[in-house]
């Protein structure tokens, strides 16, 4: 099996079939322990699209609609380098005080909010104050 976000191709311009799309998600539902509801926040996309993308069994979606939650598989991917598969799920669910006392599943809207939760990641890994 390989890593999370090589489970889907990385050029935004590519379709992607819908059936690898859901596995996705299901993937990173399973590995952040948060409910869907949560995962759309934490990527700025409406709840009623992600419920499509993980409802559609046929058909496929542009590379473009799933970036957003690639942000999120990189996350998990080096949350895993640093902390337990226990402690990937407590961390990004519970608020830091770096992040202003948001967790880190929930700033992960923009590729810029993403450098900043890793920046945090690489403090904690090298034992920087974090």
């Amino acid at each position: 099996m390989g890593t999370l976000t090589q489970a889907l191709p990385s050029r935004e311009k590519d379709r992607i079939p819908a059936k690898d799309v859901r596995a996705f998600i299901q993937k990173l539902i399973k590995a952040t322990g948060v409910p869907e509801r949560l995962l759309a926040q934490a990527v700025s996309m409406a709840e009623s699209q992600l419920n499509r993308m993980t409802s559609k069994r046929a058909g496929s979606f542009k590379g473009q609609t799933v970036h957003p939650l690639k942000r999120i598989a990189i996350l998990i991917e080096e949350a895993q380098k640093v902390l337990t598969p226990k402690g990937v799920k407590k961390w990004i669910n519970t608020p830091n005080p770096y992040l202003n006392d948001v967790p880190p599943i929930l700033c992960l809207r923009s590729d810029k909010e993403l450098e900043k939760v890793l920046s945090l990641l690489a403090s904690i890994r090298y034992g920087s104050p974090a």
